[in-house]
């Protein structure tokens, strides 16, 4: 057998053979001192077979595309003709009891041209809300119940309020009585062990609901009816003394 120098000569003498014989010139192999043709054939079959590299593939880099920054919208919002809450409150992207607590309404379904609201900034307490203690603040035309804590919402609850020839009292108010279970008259009413009560103004109160479920729509004589286990949850969080902001 050959070494690795003498393979080497060998096939480089092949490689030049073989390129002037492709040109016309002959040549007699078995001629040359050390080329046997069985040597010939054994390069031929040692010869490593060259795998073509398939050209490099170029690869497409996009360039980002800048996401133009928006404009942001004024707080103080001019109300336009059309406009409406719930129209202003989609444009912010906003509830519309946000909008509510923090303006002064006669009747928020009445807003009008050219009237000012100020909108409030995302995680801002809004101007109606006290920011130390705890406040229930009901909404009347939203039939909404919220309880807030150092100016923060701690739940709200859909509720039924009063109903427009016996209405929910407006203003501010402090809880003033607290009972488990009590029973209530009125005129056109008798009602025996109404659970988890708290009174804030005369006959006016938060209280538990057993006679009806239709919640979100105005159904009493002027106090918040609320779901049992919510108006149980609201009793148990705030004590005597607590303020009441009832809202129209």
């Amino acid at each position: 057998m050959f070494n690795k120098i003498q393979l080497h000569l060998i096939s480089c003498v092949v490689s030049i053979i073989f390129c002037l014989s492709s040109c016309g010139i002959n040549f007699n192999l078995s001629a040359k001192e050390n080329i046997t043709p069985a040597s010939v054939a054994y390069l031929k079959t040692s010869q490593p077979t060259l795998t073509p590299s398939p050209p490099p593939t170029s690869t497409f880099i996009s360039t980002p595309t800048k996401t133009p920054t928006p404009t942001p919208l004024p707080r103080d919002y001019l109300v336009k003709e059309g406009d409406t809450l719930s129209k202003i409150a989609s444009t912010y992207q906003i509830p519309i009891a946000s909008i509510i607590l923090n303006n002064f309404f006669d009747d928020p379904n009445l807003i009008f041209p050219g009237q000012y609201l100020q909108i409030p900034l995302e995680n801002e307490t809004p101007s109606r809300i006290i920011k130390e203690g705890k406040q229930i603040v009901v909404i009347l035309s939203q039939q909404t119940a919220y309880a807030f804590e150092e100016g923060l919402l701690q739940k709200e609850f859909i509720v039924s309020t009063g109903l427009p020839n016996t209405p929910t009292v407006l203003g501010n108010y402090v809880i003033q009585t607290k009972y488990d279970s009590t029973r209530m008259i009125g005129p056109g009413y008798d009602l025996p062990n109404v659970p988890w009560t708290m009174y804030f103004y005369q006959g006016y109160s938060f209280h538990g609901t057993y006679w009806h479920s239709n919640f979100g729509q105005p159904m009493s004589h002027g106090c918040i009816n609320m779901k049992t286990e919510e108006a149980k949850w609201l009793y148990d969080w705030a004590p005597i003394g607590t303020k009441v902001l009832i809202l129209p």
